[in-house]
């Protein structure tokens, strides 16, 4: 037989989960506190792009020297490194065969002096027959001709005895400016051609540019006389100012047009073949199409490139900030579309949605909702667990 059970159990049975939901009822409702969130102002865009290309140091004055004459080499008294003085003589050919075509060109000219002279006699013997009706008038016409032809011949032999002369001096080599040597390509004995670089010089005068390849894309915004930041790395990192001065109108070999600045404050500490940065900082606006011009009455902004999520389409999702009074430095984050303009490395451009001052969420977006409370980071009371 089944035991019978007692009647006395069954209150102690029923009660039990009946106290324990009424426990459950007391307890008081716990409220997750507000979340902190990484945050920044937003701020009006910058309305430059810098753009740090490399480039090279050289000097305002530098030259190829050659002879003019083309010759034996027969000295050349500097070296690389070596300073010099304007009019001071650097090299010079080998003079025999010079001075020997100039030698031959003066006994040109006496030749054609006593030609000219023999011709003067003859002339006025004839004129003066002429004259006296003894002589015929072709008589007279041919010693006309013949001293006429004496002076050209003397003119001649005065010209080529100038040229040579001239030829004469240009084997030596005359510094055109005070300056120093930078480069030598020849040596003594050796022949070189008439215009063939012998000597790379640079001037003391006129210090230092700045030589650069711009790309395509970034030239056409460049405009004489505009100034931007250089930093040379090699003297501790200095930085000048330097305006452009020349803007090629052909492209070098990779698509790039040479462009030259000028130091506005000459400097010591440079030497040609330095190294330089410079920083173009140019001029833009955007736009919502992106074809790079603002709307009117639109003015962008910036915002930290972690600042935005996608959204539905081109559109992206800021979370803004808005204190809510309670006096604990907390408020409400608000989900708004906003549109994007060009983006950087590190920022990116705010062409609607967003105004300066406002305050933005820059971290941990995708765990953000919209209505949620939160508190900044640094901002009211501080939070102990």
């Amino acid at each position: 037989m089944r035991p019978t059970p007692r009647c006395g159990s069954w209150p102690v049975l029923v009660l039990i989960p009946l106290a324990l939901a009424g426990c459950k009822d007391l307890a008081p409702t716990e409220q997750a506190p507000p979340r902190p969130i990484v945050w920044t102002e937003v701020r009006p865009a910058d309305q430059t792009t810098r753009r740090i290309l490399s480039a090279v140091v050289r000097p305002v004055q530098r030259a190829p020297l050659s002879f003019e004459v083309g010759g034996r080499v027969e000295e050349l008294r500097v070296e690389v490194g070596d300073r010099f003085v304007f009019g001071q003589v650097l090299g010079q050919l080998d003079q025999r065969l010079y001075a020997l075509t100039r030698q031959e060109r003066d006994s040109e000219v006496v030749q054609a002096k006593a030609v000219l002279r023999e011709a003067d006699q003859a002339f006025e013997r004839q004129r003066e027959l002429h004259g006296r009706d003894w002589a015929s008038e072709a008589a007279f016409d041919t010693a006309k001709a013949a001293l006429e032809t004496a002076r050209a011949r003397l003119e001649t032999a005065r010209a080529r005895l100038d040229i040579a002369e001239e030829n004469l001096a240009d084997t030596v080599l005359r510094a055109p400016y005070a300056g120093v040597v930078a480069r030598r390509l020849a040596e003594p004995a050796q022949r070189v051609a008439a215009g063939e670089t012998v000597l790379e010089i640079q001037g003391d005068g006129g210090g230092f540019e700045i030589a650069v390849a711009v790309p395509e894309t970034l030239v056409a915004r460049l405009q004489p006389g505009a100034a931007y930041a250089v930093t040379f790395p090699a003297p501790g990192g200095a930085s000048a100012r330097a305006r452009v001065t020349e803007i090629g109108t052909e492209a070098e070999p990779g698509g790039a047009f040479p462009v030259t600045l000028r130091l506005e404050t000459p400097r010591t500490d440079l030497r040609a073949g330095m190294t330089a940065e410079v920083a173009f900082d140019i001029e833009r606006s955007q736009s919502p199409n992106g074809d790079g011009s603002a709307k009117a009455g639109v003015r962008p902004v910036a915002i930290p490139v972690t600042a935005f999520l996608a959204g539905d389409g081109p559109a992206k999702v800021a979370f803004v900030f808005e204190a809510d009074g309670r006096g604990d430095g907390g408020g409400i984050l608000e989900r708004r579309t906003i549109r994007l303009g060009p983006l950087s490395s590190e920022q990116a451009t705010v062409l609607a949605g967003l105004s300066p001052g406002e305050i933005i969420a820059t971290r941990g977006l995708p765990f953000l909702r919209d209505g949620q409370r939160v508190t900044r980071l640094g901002v009211g009371p501080e939070r102990y667990q």
